[in-house]
């Protein structure tokens, strides 16, 4: 039996790698291990009893990250918890990971340091490329460009640094590693291990417990509405292409954000019609998964898109831009799922929505390999991936 920290920024939250950590904690509470949370901000406490096992103890940090304070908590913790796995979910920026060998200092702990995004890119570069992009000025221009190359740069000292100083470097997929060493400048990386997310809402218990009458002709589109990384307003503009041609058909979009007022209004003002915003679920969105049939997402950064897998296992059959390497993992292409190329075009997500719209047997035939597929994700398998790191970690 393993003695596992989490160490989050942020926890209870309703994020996707908090979400994932849940998951994962009462996984391995399950399974007979020891389980602990470290967090520096707790913004939703109710979270604990409405998700958490029981058993987990919350660890209370706090800002600034590498005060003192927060290593003489943390040296208690490890030492009357008994901890011998600490796995860093916010392994970027370095200081968190410079914390936590602080307090395991001269203690038997391995550190296990999990990276929940794309090596090589962040929506902070993408808000600094767009801005570049759009700016009329040279000197702007030379500037924003000149800005992206030193948090690059910097990004990859960080990389470095935390992959040097960790027992265990997790990605979430095999794709990201060369990107990782591209970037970092590694040259050993015997320590990297590529570990998928694991499906984090309860799946059916086959493809025959899918009810398939209870299949709409929903296009579903479900996230954070945020411009910088999700590019929700494409999702908005694909349906208005063929809105007219298909009466039978709507969109629901499930989720808020800073873009969700605009592609409101958008909506209202061009009379695009049967577009339903359900706004911000507190509880996993599986009805909507339940009736969906089309899934479409057209975000310029996903790390993984849990989204993704999540329809899939209630077998919703995905649209998504090819902007990251992981969804390639994910998806069959033209088996259990269609990934459009890049850069992006509005006329190759609308060619492979109509190819689903009209053709009622294809779009069954992609349901029942969505889900087939979705299985590779499921928490036991990823569980069973993480318990056989454990061992690795203490080598």
């Amino acid at each position: 039996m393993a003695h596992i920290l989490f160490v989050m920024g942020l926890y209870p939250n309703y994020g996707g790698t908090e979400k994932v950590t849940t998951v994962l904690a009462n996984a391995f509470v399950e399974r007979g291990h020891s389980v602990s949370i470290a967090s520096f901000e707790q913004p939703h406490p109710e979270l604990k009893d409405e998700e958490l096992d029981p058993s987990i103890d919350l660890l209370k940090l706090s800002f600034p990250v590498r005060r003192k304070k927060n290593v003489h908590l943390l040296e208690h913790f490890i030492d009357a918890q008994k901890i011998d796995v600490i796995i860093n979910q916010w392994c970027l920026p370095y200081y968190v990971t410079s914390l936590i060998n602080k307090a395991r200092k001269n203690k038997k702990c391995v550190l296990i340091s999990a990276l929940h995004g794309v090596p090589d890119q962040n929506k902070r570069l993408l808000t600094i490329l767009d801005r570049k992009n759009k700016a009329k000025n040279g000197i702007k221009k030379s500037a924003y460009l000149l800005t992206h190359k030193a948090i690059v740069y910097v990004t990859g000292l960080n990389l470095k640094y935390v992959y040097k100083h960790s027992d265990q470097y997790v990605v979430l997929s095999k794709s990201f590693i060369n990107s990782f060493v591209k970037l970092s400048g590694v040259k050993e990386i015997n320590k990297v291990k590529a570990i998928a997310n694991p499906i984090t809402i309860e799946a059916p218990q086959s493809y025959e417990h899918i009810n398939e009458t209870g299949k709409q002709n929903t296009i579903l589109y479900v996230g954070r509405m945020d411009h910088a990384n999700k590019r929700v307003h494409r999702v908005v503009e694909a349906w208005e292409t063929i809105a007219s041609k298909y009466p039978d058909w709507k969109l629901v979009l499930v989720g808020d954000g800073p873009e969700k007022n605009s592609l409101d209004s958008y909506v209202k003002e061009n009379n695009i019609k049967r577009v339903v915003f359900e706004g911000f679920k507190k509880e996993a969105p599986i009805d909507f998964y339940k009736k969906a049939s089309i899934l479409l997402l057209t975000s310029d950064l996903e790390g993984f898109g849990l989204v993704v897998i999540e329809s899939m296992i209630y077998g919703v059959v995905p649209i998504v831009y090819g902007s990251y390497s992981a969804i390639y993992d994910i998806i069959e292409e033209e088996n259990s799922g269609f990934i459009t190329t890049t850069p992006y075009h509005n006329n190759n997500t609308v060619y492979q929505l109509e190819k689903l719209i009209t053709n009622k047997t294809l779009r069954q035939e992609m349901s029942r390999a969505a889900h087939k597929r979705a299985q590779f994700f499921s928490l036991e398998k990823i569980v069973e991936e993480w318990e056989n790191l454990f061992p690795l970690a203490k080598a």
